[in-house]
Parts: structure tokens; C-alpha cells; sequence
């Protein structure tokens, strides 16, 4: 079975299974679109230069493991980097090229330790042209509900998420994905606890943060 990244527990791991069924097509998409490729790896590389940034020459908790899939045994090595228990960032490197990146996942925290931004970049085994799916995710936290906006490396929303409690005590667990986003089919977007959670985060482009910092 293919292992989904972390993705800072919630976060948009769901938008990779997709991915995994339609391999054939989206690997020959990429292999005749040079500016995605492009854009693509250097956002990957990007990603790995923050986590050096953020890791190297500081003393953190690392926790490395060996992981897999069905059919692909000890695939990985996977590499999770604590600052006094908070993730930093996790590396995996495939285990027989230990120089080729799988996935790098980096998250960023303001000065209370939550998660601000996060960056996700994920190769399909043994499939190195271009990640096939990249995700910058913004977030913001209003009383007890906590949303993110993630987009991919070209630019795109495409996921929006909010969990916690409105402010009358109920629950919210709200997820549109990019269908939602564009047909809105259970006019969430017009809710007021789609206004609670988004109308304060205001990145609604990626602007600078292209290139992960």
C-alpha cells in the first residue's frame, strides 16, 4: 500500500491518491511540459534548501526509519528532524540512491509553535522527471478553528480546510478540494463558518512564497 506523507497531521495528504491512479497519464503530461518539470523540480529543491536551513547546525531530535510499499519493500529512508518535539521537517531518500529525493515535507511555526506554512514535494518511486505533486499550505487559527489554503507549485489552489469549533461550540470539519472550490456544490463557501475561517486568511496567492521560506 503507498504510504502518504505526514502532511502536518491534517493537512492535504488526500489529493495524492489521485495521483497514484493515474500515473500514466500525469507522468506523460509532465514529460511533454518542460515549464512544469521546471518549476516542479526547482520548488523541490527550494523545499530542500529550507529544511537545510532550518536543521543544519542545530541540535534537533532525528528520527530516521526505513519504509516502503506492496510492492517495493525498504523503498526509503526516511529521516524526521524535532525541535523539542516539534516536526521541523521530514526527508525521505530512496534507500538504493540515497542522493535521490522521494519526498520532503518542511514546516514552518511562528512564536506560540504552530504551523504557519508547510511545503510538500513527492517523486513517485522509481519516476524522477518531476514530483507529481507539490503543496504549499497557509494557516490560520481564530479562536479554537484552525483553516489552511494549499496550493501546488504552479500556482493553483487546491484544497481548502477548516476543523476546530465555531464560536457557538460546534463542530466544523470542512474540506473542499479543488471540484469544490470551483462548483461549491454544498455552498459552503457562502456559510457563515466558511467566513469564520477563510475570510481572515488572506493568501489567496502565492506570490513570494514560491519559493519556500
Amino acid at each position: 500500500m503507498f504510504r502518504l506523507p505526514v502532511l502536518y497531521k491534517i493537512s492535504a495528504f488526500i489529493l495524492i491518491i489521485p495521483f497514484m491512479f493515474s500515473v500514466a497519464s500525469a507522468t506523460d503530461t509532465m514529460k511533454g511540459d518542460n515549464k512544469h518539470v521546471r518549476i516542479w523540480n526547482k520548488f523541490a529543491n527550494d523545499s530542500l534548501a529550507l529544511h537545510k536551513k532550518l536543521t543544519e547546525g542545530k541540535k534537533l531530535e532525528v528520527k530516521t526509519s526505513v519504509g516502503g510499499y506492496a510492492n517495493v519493500k525498504d523503498f526509503y529512508v526516511e529521516h524526521r528532524y524535532y525541535d523539542n518535539g516539534r516536526l521541523v521537517s521530514q526527508v525521505q531518500w530512496e534507500k538504493d540512491d540515497p542522493t535521490t529525493l522521494h519526498t520532503i515535507e518542511v514546516y514552518v511555526h511562528d512564536k506560540q509553535g504552530r504551523v504557519v506554512r508547510d511545503y510538500m514535494a513527492a517523486y513517485l518511486p522509481f519516476y524522477h522527471n518531476a514530483p507529481t505533486q507539490t503543496l504549499i499550505s497557509f494557516h490560520h487559527y481564530t479562536g479554537k478553528l484552525h483553516a489552511f489554503r494549499s496550493f501546488d507549485a504552479s500556482g493553483d489552489v487546491v484544497l481548502e480546510r477548516c476543523t476546530g469549533k465555531n464560536q457557538k461550540g460546534q463542530d466544523v470539519n470542512m474540506l473542499l478540494d479543488e471540484d469544490d472550490l470551483i462548483n461549491d456544490p454544498d455552498d459552503l463557501m457562502g456559510s457563515k463558518d466558511y467566513n469564520s475561517c477563510f475570510d481572515v486568511l488572506k493568501q489567496d496567492k502565492l506570490g513570494k512564497y514560491i519559493i519556500p521560506q
